[in-house]
């Protein structure tokens, strides 16, 4: 267990919640990459986002990272626990 990161006997309320980094896009293909992040990846992430809030605890306890991918105008996402 991550002491550094552990309040007590609970999770301190600084590192709970969600955080979204996006990674810098060459500018040649920003508004494609723009246009498919608002069409495919913001709804993907409102409905992980909105699944997250309503799993069980357990689930919630679990750090969890999700990834978006753009290769060649094609969208891939993953979930790691």
């Amino acid at each position: 267990m991550d002491r550094s990161r552990n309040y007590g006997r609970g999770i301190h309320s600084d590192v709970v919640g969600f955080r979204v980094e996006v990674h810098p896009v060459d500018a040649t293909e920003r508004a494609a990459t723009r246009a498919v992040l608002r069409a495919q990846a913001l709804p993907q992430l409102h409905e992980w986002i909105t699944r997250a809030i309503a799993a069980d605890e357990t689930w919630q306890l679990t750090p969890h990272q999700h990834y978006w991918r753009l290769a060649d105008g094609h969208l891939t996402h993953r979930d790691e626990a």
